[in-house]
């Protein structure tokens, strides 16, 4: 009887998984969109067209997610650099103090010292705000994706209601309910979507503006060009 446990567990498991498994898109029969007038297919090219937008906007959010990990990329070797030179900085003070160095060399160091470990925290921040941004990118990728399949479950939605207001029998190929409910579904994730999105930006906001404020103490010092940055402004959505 122990034997069975595991086996019912997998198998109950396998159910729940099934559960939350998408269900295929409902396509309608389009060869019906042929007995269309211009008119009545209007809603349907509109339709079209915002599904093309969404691709677009898709293709950009992907775009921008991987501009995001490269942002991040440079930052983690910009800290890198700055550990070096703070390592440089104590070696050398370490020796100036076996060969009793003056004062004035003493505080050179020191001072280069310190100055290192200030980029070392501005770099720490950068890059806490770039992982964020790393993490928007990501909510925003996902977010497009979801509006894609919201754009097209909309034109499948067209289409039926173009057909079934000019009488066409290819409507009756796929269930009007089924269609409406998948849009209405899409559309809630969306918008779960989007706010999740919205809350890790402000988040972003906030490192920002942190990194911004200790990098202004370090920003005339010597240090390597790094690339700009730009704050966390929202993606337009199409």
């Amino acid at each position: 009887m122990k034997s069975r446990i595991p086996a019912l567990l997998c198998a109950a498991l396998a159910a729940v998984a099934c559960s939350h498994a998408e269900k295929p898109a409902p396509k309608v029969d389009d060869s019906g969109l042929s007995r269309l007038n211009d008119d009545q297919m209007q809603p349907v090219d509109d339709a079209r067209v915002e599904e093309g937008r969404a691709k677009d906007a898709l293709a950009r959010a992907r775009a921008n997610e991987a501009d995001a990990r490269a942002r991040l990329d440079v930052a983690n070797t910009e800290r890198s650099v700055a550990e070096a030179q703070l390592k440089r900085s104590q070696a050398e003070r370490d020796l100036l103090k076996k060969e009793y160095a003056d004062r004035d060399q003493m505080a050179k160091v020191e001072q280069d010292i310190s100055a290192s470990q200030q980029r070392i925290q501005a770099a720490d921040l950068k890059r806490q705000y770039l992982d964020r941004m790393v993490q928007v990118a990501q909510a925003e990728n996902r977010l497009a994706q979801v509006h894609a399949k919201t754009a097209e479950a909309m034109t499948e939605q067209a289409k039926v209601r173009a057909m079934r207001t000019a009488n066409v029998p290819q409507a009756e190929s796929v269930n009007s309910g089924d269609v409406d409910s998948r849009v209405a579904q899409l559309q809630s994730q969306e918008a779960q979507e989007r706010k999740r999105a919205a809350d890790l930006r402000a988040g972003a906001v906030d490192l920002y503006n942190k990194w911004q404020a200790t990098d202004s103490r370090v920003r005339l010092l010597a240090r390597p060009e790094s690339l700009p940055v730009p704050p966390p402004t929202e993606q337009q959505q199409r």
